[in-house]
């Protein structure tokens, strides 16, 4: 029976490898790596049972190497994501970079060195507006300002020159039922061609990929297909009615037009190939937005005049923000120019439509 590390599974994708682990008991015994806080230590309650739980900080070598010990395969999910790797972006690289060099230094110091399954991110890929369709073999070129994706980057190149046996999934975007409006929404070109993948079938690809040695040494592009693709614009435009906002609320000029990440994985049908992992749509995933918000809440917030909640949705633009500030800096990064953000913005004023 292998003994399986999981890293980082209290988030969405970890999480939903935990389950899938867990339903294949009998073939896997399970090890949990996880921050010793009230919140993780609630979460993991009902599987105490089921899993062997290490309490510790993957900055700490010691606690690495009390997790590691006498594991066949690492499941290595952990990490500081945006937006608080943009808030926070020394704990970001403690975290996905240190963390993940000590993780390795503890695998090296082990008789039988684990097998090692890491998560990256398509933010590696950087900005590709104007060239959506992305394969592994391209350059690697971090946003202006993401410096997640350069931690990804880093954790990369630990993992690949470290003589272990790896296989590296550079992740699409993840579908979870906790996706709401936040900030990070702003600095995402309406254009930007995006490929998403279910958190559930992004888990149950991890834990397929265990038993899978024609994957070793290799890195893919996981995404969920041709199924879940679209265009920002359209996606927003899908999802406000049903959180009961209108889909035309929020202006274009809210919006940056540059420097963020995102496309359709050409290459990515090669991984489902393998492991079979696609099991659902983004039509699904409406479907069970739609039930997860009852008629009650939509109601609730269609009686708030519709100004108020545009206003409300405004202030968390960044990209507008900007403007509003005279932050050159951060224009330059959104627009690309405040003459940019002047043209997007009069058309919209002037009833011009979309910049399609």
């Amino acid at each position: 029976m292998k003994r399986i590390l999981l890293t980082g599974a209290s988030g969405a994708v970890g999480f939903q490898a935990l389950k899938e682990l867990l339903r294949r008991k009998h073939s896997y015994r399970v090890r949990v790596f996880s921050l010793d806080l009230p919140s993780e230590r609630k979460l993991f309650k009902p599987y105490q049972d089921l899993v062997e739980m290490v309490w510790g900080d993957l900055r700490n070598p010691e606690d690495t190497l009390e997790a590691v010990a006498e594991v066949d395969v690492i499941l290595h999910v952990a990490g500081i994501i945006p937006p608080a790797a943009d808030l926070n972006p020394d704990l970001a690289w403690a975290v996905n970079v240190d963390g993940t060099r000590n993780l390795i230094g503890a695998c090296r110091q082990q008789p039988q060195p684990p097998k090692i399954l890491f998560t990256s991110s398509v933010s590696v890929y950087g900005d590709r507006i104007q060239n959506p369709g992305i394969r592994v073999g391209d350059p690697l070129s971090p946003s202006e300002g993401d410096e997640y994706a350069r931690t990804k980057i880093a954790a990369e190149e630990i993992i690949r020159n470290s003589g272990l046996p790896y296989v590296i999934f550079r992740l699409c975007g993840i579908l979870v039922r906790r996706l709401k409006i936040q900030p990070l929404m702003f600095h995402m070109p309406l254009e930007t061609a995006l490929e998403w993948c279910h958190d559930s079938d992004s888990g149950y690809a991890l834990v397929q990929a265990i038993e899978e040695e024609s994957l070793q040494g290799r890195i893919f592009n996981l995404g969920g297909g041709e199924g879940c693709r679209t265009k920002a614009r359209d996606f927003l435009r899908l999802m406000f009615p049903l959180w009961g906002l209108d889909a035309g609320i929020l202006p274009d000029y809210a919006f940056a037009t540059r420097n963020f990440h995102s496309g359709y994985y050409l290459d990515g049908d090669e991984l489902d190939q393998i492991l079979h992992f696609r099991r659902k749509t983004l039509q699904d995933y409406l479907r069970t937005m739609g039930e997860c918000v009852s008629p009650m809440q939509r109601m609730a917030v269609g009686v708030i005049p519709k100004s108020i909640v545009r206003a409300w949705m405004l202030k968390m633009s960044e990209p507008l923000q900007a403007i509003r500030q005279n932050n050159d800096g951060l224009v330059r990064r959104f627009y690309g120019s405040k003459e940019i953000f002047d043209s997007i913005f009069q058309r919209e004023i002037l009833g011009l439509g979309s910049t399609e």
